[in-house]
């Protein structure tokens, strides 16, 4: 297999088949290609990361599998750090181009492309990372980041269209612990199901009556339940683009009599992005207060308190009882 000429589509958080530019440019590349997915031991030993999201992701990819099935195409998963997983592949395979878009993480992600980065290099390997959701990588301030990001908001959906692959599966030793992936699969029905298509039936119930007083009922504890969009885990794994509900929210039809609701949601979504834009460009806020004043308050971190709050049994009825929720419910 090593003489066969190959390309890699790197899945990060962008787990969709639709408006997705590293796979049209691996579809236009005219050679075979290969679409995997990295589950990182370093990275998810990393605070950020919690078990829910590996469930959504382990998910998310298995839902994606179903629609890619029919092109006799599948996302192929490792459970491996990234510089491992691309030594294997430039060993099994002629690896001439990797896809994928860029991602705004913590510094460990970063680390992780820079290292990833010198190595393809090395080896010649050309490595074309795309603009993700209007967020701009390595601007000095965010001057003109308004009008560039709707700029970006009215650029076309990509259609994805998808050859049949004469490919065969990748056979490789990083397989997920069964103990994890017995675990990821074991998904609850209070959560949210994972999955492009389960995105799109969130948004379209969104615009058909759930959003109507989603500008009323946005800081109501119950009545936003029902009136929120609840898209966030889908916009966070990238099952759905910022782009595809920026468009179909700002001009589906009832956008004419829910107008307050709609345009308070599509600036949300603005803010979505300006904030991933303003960690990217201070990235400092990792592990520093955004108000450095906060930097110079004593504080006493006392493990009871913060298990009370955790777990809603801080005495107090409407902390406890959003805690409670998001416990049973939260994804993102």
């Amino acid at each position: 297999m090593k003489n066969q000429p190959i390309n890699i589509v790197w899945l990060k958080r962008d787990i969709r088949s639709q408006d997705h530019e590293p796979l049209h440019k691996a579809e236009q590349a005219g050679i075979p290609y290969k679409i995997i997915y990295l589950f990182e031991p370093s990275i998810i030993e990393y605070p950020d990361t919690s078990p829910r999201h590996l469930k959504f992701i382990y998910n998310s990819i298995q839902v994606l599998n179903t629609i890619l099935k029919p092109f006799n195409r599948n996302v192929s998963v490792f459970y491996a750090d990234a510089i491992d997983v691309f030594n294997y592949l430039i060993e099994e395979f002629d690896v001439k181009n990797v896809f994928s878009y860029q991602e705004s993480g913590i510094q460990i992600t970063w680390n992780r492309d820079k290292t990833i980065s010198s190595f393809l290099k090395k080896h010649k390997i050309t490595w074309q990372e795309f603009q993700r959701d209007g967020i701009l990588r390595g601007i000095k301030n965010r001057e003109n980041w308004n009008k560039n990001w709707h700029i970006t908001m009215h650029a076309p959906i990509i259609q994805n269209r998808y050859s049949i692959s004469k490919e065969e599966e990748i056979k490789h030793p990083f397989l997920i612990p069964v103990v994890l992936e017995t675990a990821w699969k074991e998904y609850p029905k209070q959560f949210q199901p994972a999955g492009e298509q389960n995105a799109w039936r969130y948004l379209k119930s969104f615009v058909a009556k759930r959003g109507s007083n989603y500008q009323r009922h946005i800081s109501k504890p119950t009545e936003s339940r029902m009136s929120c969009s609840r898209l966030s885990p889908y916009l966070a794994w990238g099952n759905i683009s910022i782009k595809q509900v920026f468009q179909f929210v700002g001009t589906h039809p009832n956008g004419t009599k829910n107008d307050k609701a709609f345009s308070a949601m599509l600036t949300r979504l603005h803010w979505h992005c300006h904030f991933i834009q303003k960690f990217e460009v201070e990235c400092r806020y990792e592990t520093l207060c955004i108000n450095q004043g906060y930097e110079l308050l004593a504080h006493q971190k006392n493990e009871k308190f913060i298990k009370a709050w955790k777990t809603g049994m801080t005495g107090v009825p409407l902390v406890d009882a959003c805690m409670r929720a998001v416990a049973q419910t939260r994804l993102d």
